[in-house]
């Protein structure tokens, strides 16, 4: 397995076990035993308990960015390319990534200075969307609905049926007009 397959897996063995055990249980040794690795190895790629939950944190934003980034480049259906591709990148998440956000997200609540790449991650994403668009207040009102509905799925609140969840991403999808040229 190369080094990055390595660090992914570790990783999401950590989140796994932040969800299934709770944050306070998160241990080095916990995650290097379900890993099947030496702690070394564990201590090779991720240095403190804090590395592992801020390296967790970073891959989902990056990954969300670089996924939200193709969407809006290679969708021509889209007529404002990167407010949409939120919207449609946001109501996508998988399943896989709503546990690794899930684990982030316990973990980080023990600490929450390991949420800052978030906090300015989300500061970027409003500009983006308010620059963007036509009405900087419908634009943040559809990103908020998109950031409420992943929320809702990550804890388990209320989650849509499938038609239900197309409907209100059709619906958000035609609010986010583009400023004009």
């Amino acid at each position: 397995m190369n080094r990055n397959s390595k660090r992914t897996a570790i990783l999401k063995v950590a989140c796994r076990l932040v969800r299934e055990m709770g944050a306070s249980h998160l241990t080095l040794d916990a995650v290097a035993r379900e890993a099947g690795i030496s702690k070394g190895g564990l201590l090779y790629h991720f240095p403190s308990k804090e590395a592992l939950i801020q390296a967790a944190l970073n891959d989902f934003l990056d990954r969300f960015d670089s996924e939200t980034d193709a969407e809006a480049a290679s969708n021509t259906a889209l007529n404002n390319g990167w407010a949409q591709a939120y919207l449609i990148k946001t109501f996508e998440i998988s399943k896989d990534d709503l546990e690794m956000s899930f684990g982030i997200l316990a973990a980080a609540a023990s600490n929450p200075d390991l949420l800052a790449p978030m906090r300015q991650r989300y500061l970027l994403w409003q500009s983006r969307m308010t620059a963007e668009c036509k009405d900087p207040v419908t634009a943040t009102a559809a990103r908020l609905a998109a950031d409420g509905l992943f929320f809702c799925e990550l804890f388990g609140f209320v989650p849509l049926d499938s038609q239900l969840r197309a409907d209100v991403l059709s619906y958000l999808l035609t609010k986010v007009e583009s400023k004009p040229q």
